[in-house]
């Protein structure tokens, strides 16, 4: 079992990544063509991470304080600021991270999401 932490640039760049490695599945609208016609292209109705073999914890952005209190009303809080790019955690049970996606491994200081049960750092 290999555990990863990704950080790419946004969710456009995670799923077309993930798409490349096959990782994702797709269901597609109904189409009817019309004799002699030639058929349009097809219409994704939706699209999912397919986890035979692997976990994916999808987390987007990840925000953290600033330091700085914010005063509303009665109440502080902490400012928060986002962290650049687009995570996700990947658990691969049978196999090692694609070369493609070793760009984007993120070993962090202190992580803000992991797996129950422990982590197994990816080599």
């Amino acid at each position: 079992m290999n555990d990863y932490r990704l950080q790419l640039p946004d969710e456009d760049a995670w799923w077309a990544a993930a798409d490349a490695c096959g990782w994702v599945k797709y269901e597609y609208e109904p189409q009817t063509v019309e004799m002699g016609q030639e058929p349009a292209e097809p219409v994704v109705k939706r699209k999912w991470l397919d986890t035979n073999g692997k976990d994916f914890d999808v987390i987007g952005t990840i925000y953290k304080p600033t330091g700085n209190v914010i005063q509303q009303g009665d109440m502080q809080t902490q400012e928060m600021a986002a962290i650049a790019g687009h995570h996700v955690n990947v658990r691969l049970h049978y196999s090692e991270l694609p070369e493609s996606l070793r760009q984007y491994v993120v070993i962090p200081n202190n992580p803000v999401r992991g797996w129950a049960g422990g982590w197994y750092e990816g080599m």
